[in-house]
């Protein structure tokens, strides 16, 4: 059986994988300062379990509408803005771009993707047999990231673009969309004919910057992105939701397209669903416990690693970039790492281009962070 080129098929992990692996199956202990899984570092609620067990009763009633349940799109309406029939519910911001580059883009087209960035829309455009093309995101210390709006401008006029992705903050950059950038997107998607998708998933967790949202932008067709993956630190609850709005002239076309596509798939479960009005309502202490350990983390990378490393402006979201000396090759030293019994991601990942770069997570337990951002220094140093 020959599987279809799109699905990936025969792809081999990178090395460093591959050598993290052997040590796991070997029984050897690996610190992992890339774990961004709220789930494993103590983060959430349990009360968010039992509000869906509290809605499972009402859930036995199969009412099925392609956007959703409407209680859970008023709430979003309520307390995020707009209409509930701006609103539809998916299981993740993962089935959502597949969804939106279902109804955006034919095979053969193009998406516009930011890079540096974490490698989650290639392989899913991959899958609806559509490409990407990347713009650059540029650092320039210690004043943050910026869009390189010449090279972007560029990449959207090619008339194969039929979508722009926009990530704020930026994962791993954690850059916040500032308003000259979002203004200037805005005019050009309208001049191109194409759709802008936001996804604002780590947008409640502001860091060294301010948080903002583009939700409810009309200037162009614009689709934001959220979901309670990062919201409540639950992604096994599987709940997500896009915001649609834009000219008034499209968007009866384009809410009639996303119907189809979604009642094509009708992939929510009712419990969740039902829930999300108390969900929303947790979300506050939520985002505070989780926003506290970020700080701290941030605070702990900065103590231990900075001067002669460097921990970069870090604008918001859970991901830190740093820079270390580089003594050896980045595949070098992310063996070395594994040596001393650590897995940090290596820039390379996320198409980071400064060589000695490394991703960390900043959810882990903080004693535990700050021990690994001790020990990534002692085995970095001890390669000058």
């Amino acid at each position: 059986m020959v599987l279809a080129r799109r699905a990936g098929a025969g792809e081999q992990p990178n090395q460093a994988t591959v050598l993290r692996a052997r040590r796991l199956a070997a029984g050897l202990p690996v610190l992992d300062l890339s774990d961004s899984n709220p789930t494993r570092h103590g983060l959430g609620t349990p009360d968010a379990l039992a509000a869906i067990a509290q809605a499972a009763p009402r859930a036995g009633a199969y009412e099925p509408d392609p956007r959703g349940a409407l209680v859970a799109r008023t709430a979003l309406a309520a307390t995020r803005g707009g209409s509930p029939e701006d609103y539809w519910l998916a299981a993740s911001t993962s089935e959502l771009y597949g969804w939106l580059l279902t109804l955006l883009a034919d095979p053969g087209d193009l998406v516009a993707v930011p890079a540096p960035g974490y490698p989650l829309v290639e392989p899913l455009a991959r899958f609806s047999g559509v490409g990407t093309l990347t713009y650059p995101v540029h650092y320039l210390h210690p004043y943050g990231w910026s869009l390189d709006l010449a090279r972007l401008d560029a990449v959207v006029e090619d008339p194969r673009v039929r979508v722009l992705v926009l990530v704020s903050p930026g994962n791993p950059t954690g850059a916040y969309l500032q308003p000259a950038e979002v203004a200037h997107v805005v005019d050009l998607c309208a001049r191109t004919g194409t759709a802008l998708v936001i996804d604002e998933v780590f947008a409640p967790y502001p860091l060294d910057g301010a948080p903002s949202s583009q939700a409810g932008t009309t200037g162009c067709l614009t689709f934001v992105l959220d979901g309670l993956s990062k919201l409540l630190c639950a992604p096994q609850l599987k709940l997500g939701w896009v915001r649609v709005s834009g000219p008034a002239a499209q968007l009866d076309e384009v809410r009639r397209g996303l119907d189809q596509v979604a009642d094509a798939a009708l992939s929510v479960g009712a419990p969740v669903a039902l829930a999300l009005p108390t969900l929303l309502d947790l979300a506050p202490q939520v985002v505070a416990a989780t926003g506290d350990r970020l700080r701290a983390n941030l605070a702990a990378a900065r103590r231990v690693l900075d001067e002669p490393y460097r921990v970069r402006r870090c604008d918001g979201g859970w991901s830190l970039v740093v820079d270390v000396p580089r003594y050896v090759s980045d595949d070098e030293l992310t063996a070395a790492l594994l040596d001393a019994g650590l897995w940090v991601h290596p820039g390379w990942f996320y198409d980071l281009v400064s060589p000695g770069a490394l991703v960390l997570s900043l959810l882990p337990r903080p004693s535990a962070f700050e021990d690994g951002c001790r020990r990534l220094r002692s085995a970095v140093d001890a390669l000058a």
